[in-house]
């Protein structure tokens, strides 16, 4: 174990190298440099600095990190702004000398306690965006929470949630959300004079999603709100019973919605229409009010961010999916994301299948469902420009399918999902290759890359993942767009088949910690002068030679699935570093390499480990 000065920061550091040619040199111990409070890492040829923002010194002797950080946002006044899920606080923390204080505690405000429901919510004190002219005349922040635990004689009556129910109760949990507008005091640093945006939003203890974002000024002249609220967790595990109203446009579950950074002259007769922009798309059916609904037909949308790619300002999301098929999607006004009745493209994949061996194959939120491109084209459905890890073998940084694929992603439990907890845009110049990119956070895979095209309207090129085996939930980006900060989940559960990093509940690296990662530069790309050695004859992994002196070949069986993930180990079991490639056969460079013994061993792409290996280093 290589330790960080001020904490243990990387006890297992995954980077990830995209090869571009079929043998890449990649130098065992100069991929890692240690610095004091710091590491850097090489990934797609690129090095960047990594180190902890928060905490920045221990409390009590330990280091403790935040209560389930949510949204961590770069604000005009160059200070991070986070919120604690769980915790019910605002805190604003330096980026520069890592000072760090509370600026609003909410705990007030909700009716609950984490520690005593039966079932607490999914994201408490959830979204934050702050109006982009905060020191310019408008001094707003707006924040999404839930606060009310509906039950004991509510409406919406329902016990289920209660602390020491007996085991079983699988009724539905209902909670309520709101969001409120607050007025930031720079001379004091504190939000005061809450308003309420709206209220009454439903909740649950699952998918309330709570992602926040204000765009650029509109065709109206002014900035609006939006807001993912997530479908309730309907269809599934306490919740397989409780409506699905993801298609239903007069009910804000499975939506995102459109409202005014400030309130319109529209009376206020208690349907919050102040805040509701008159050019919305739809108006509800019943009360003839106009609806907050931007977007509907989504299952539990928890990233939303506007970018510019090609000159035109477009609406971006990444949305969770069931077994697989997360989402990124373009939101345009009005349009149908397709859920419960599709889930990603509308490939009918969860439909075709041989209807025995598969039996849950043809549901979604628990619904036997017909053919989704029938769907599709009905319900004025728009499809995702990507899915993660979706049965017509897409490459995902070398997680393809295998050759028996027909029979391999029918099964619902080898289905793969990333868990997408956030979204940004990269527009900045700083690091080469960048630009015009979709940041997506994940809660199982740390964060991918993905390189738009030239119109924004798509995705081109390799996807690449960073902080691999990280539970991020949310990243910022500076100014100058060289640094990023990520705020790392205070544990590692995800529900579903599919749960964890790798199918169970597991403690989280860095656990409430929001980190740093500082791009230093971009390393020349050169080929392997050595001669291309001759793969082993036998369907056997093989690690050679041994003892070795300049170089190290790794060879797997062909269509071995990707990508290999090699993990190298000293005497005393301590993990120096791991790489992985996306080829069968690879080199790592050993000239740098101090003399010794060490343990390699070599994983599949789906964690199997193919081979243990004592390697002598002459």
């Amino acid at each position: 174990m290589i330790e960080n000065t001020l904490y243990p920061l990387y006890t297992n550091p995954y980077p990830m190298v995209k090869p571009k040619y079929p043998y890449l040199v990649l130098s065992l111990f100069t991929l890692f440099v240690y610095q004091a409070g710091a590491q850097t890492i090489t990934i797609d040829d690129q090095v960047f600095k990594i180190d902890t923002l928060y905490p920045a010194a221990k409390t009590s002797g330990q280091w403790r990190g935040l209560s389930y950080p949510w949204e961590v946002t770069y604000g005009p006044d160059d200070s991070l702004w986070v919120t604690e899920t769980r915790g019910y606080r605002i805190v604003k923390i330096h980026p520069a000398n890592k000072g760090s204080r509370t600026i609003l505690n909410l705990n007030n405000l909700k009716d609950f306690s984490y520690y005593t429901a039966m079932q607490a919510p999914q994201g408490g004190l959830m979204g934050l965006a702050i109006h982009p002219q905060l020191l310019s005349g408008k001094p707003y922040v707006y924040v999404a929470l839930v606060y009310h635990r509906n039950d004991g004689g509510d409406a919406l009556n329902n016990d289920n949630c209660q602390y020491g129910k007996p085991a079983g109760n699988d009724g539905p949990c209902y909670y309520t959300t709101k969001i409120l507008r607050y007025t930031y005091n720079v001379a004091t640093s504190t939000l005061a004079s809450p308003v309420t945006v709206l209220d009454r939003l439903n909740g649950s203890n699952d998918h309330n999603s709570g992602r926040l974002t204000i765009g650029p000024v509109e065709s109206d002249g002014q900035y609006h709100l939006y807001y993912t609220v997530g479908d309730m967790g309907a269809g599934q595990f306490n919740n397989l019973n409780r409506p699905n109203n993801a298609q239903n446009t007069n009910i804000y579950e499975g939506k995102v919605l459109r409202l005014n950074t400030e309130p319109d002259a529209d009376a206020d007769d208690g349907f919050f229409n102040r805040w509701i922009p008159n050019d919305n798309p739809f108006t509800h059916t019943v009360t003839g009010h106009k609806s907050a609904v931007f977007t509907f037909g989504h299952r539990n949308a928890q990233g939303v961010v506007w970018g510019n790619a090609g000159g035109t300002w477009r609406l971006y999301s990444s949305e969770h999916g069931d077994v697989s098929d997360d989402e990124v999607n373009i939101l345009e006004s009005g349009r149908n994301y397709g859920w419960p009745f599709v889930a990603g493209y509308a490939d009918n994949n969860y439909t075709i299948h041989d209807g025995s061996a598969y039996p849950k194959n043809d549901k979604l939120a628990g619904k036997n469902i017909g053919y989704e491109d029938t769907f599709a084209v009905n319900h004025n459905v728009k499809e995702p420009i990507f899915t993660f890890f979706s049965p017509d073998k897409t490459i995902i940084q070398g997680y393809d399918w295998p050759s028996n694929a027909a029979n391999y992603w029918p099964n619902i439990y080898t289905w793969q999902t990333v868990a997408p907890s956030s979204i940004d845009f990269y527009d900045r110049m700083y690091i080469p290759n960048w630009r015009n990119s979709l940041l997506v956070t994940s809660l199982k895979f740390g964060m991918f890359r993905l390189k738009l095209n030239t119109t924004g309207t798509g995705i081109s090129g390799d996807t690449i993942r960073y902080l691999t085996n990280n539970r991020v939930r949310d990243l910022a980006i500076n100014p100058t767009g060289d640094t990023l900060f990520f705020a790392i989940d205070s544990s590692g559960s995800t529900s579903g088949p599919t749960g964890g990093f790798s199918g169970s509940t597991v403690e989280t690296r860095n656990p409430g910690f929001i980190l740093r990662m500082v791009y230093m530069k971009t390393l020349p790309q050169v080929s392997l002068p050595e001669r291309k050695p001759t793969p082993p004859v036998h369907e056997m992994v093989k690690i050679y030679p041994n003892p070795a002196s300049n170089t190290l070949y790794v060879a797997a069986p062909k269509n071995t699935s990707k990508p290999l993930v090699l993990r190298v180990f000293d005497m005393n079991g301590r993990q120096l570093f791991e790489l992985q490639n996306n080829k069968d056969i690879f080199a790592i460079n050993l000239r740098s390499a101090p003399r010794g013994i060490y343990i390699v061993k070599l994983y599949n792409g789906i964690g199997i480990n193919l081979a243990t290996e004592k390697v002598i280093i002459q």
